[in-house]
């Protein structure tokens, strides 16, 4: 499915679904940026955000979703712990959408930085 963008600004490329999805630091430098920066930003982003179905049949087979989110620490004591005697892993079983949306908060908002930084 293809973004529709939104029509805050003239070349304003970010859709309104992955607008809502982002924080609102990184919605308001993005407003500001002009097509091109914006396009940029879209690209590495895309390139970096983790998707909830990945994590969900990570979660199911193998128990490595914490891995796949980037924090291996958690993911050790997981595995330590065999999912807290499967309590830990059945949590997770609702807990995943969020983490993913808080993990992909957190990338939104580094290849932000880093685009601002190339830019600089």
């Amino acid at each position: 499915m293809r973004d529709v963008p939104v029509p805050q600004r003239p070349g304003g490329l970010i859709s309104q679904g992955l607008a809502n999805s982002l924080p609102a630091m990184v919605r308001h430098e993005l407003e500001r940026l002009d097509a091109q920066r914006q396009d940029e930003f879209l690209q590495e982003y895309r390139r970096k955000r983790k998707s909830v179905g990945a994590a969900y049949l990570l979660w199911l087979f193998l128990g490595w979703h914490y891995a796949y989110l980037g924090k291996w620490g958690v993911q050790v004591l997981f595995w330590l712990t065999v999912g807290g005697v499967g309590v830990w892993w059945l949590i997770d079983l609702f807990r995943v959408p969020g983490m993913v949306a808080d993990t992909n908060k957190d990338r939104a908002t580094a290849v932000l930085v880093n685009l601002k930084a190339i830019s600089s």
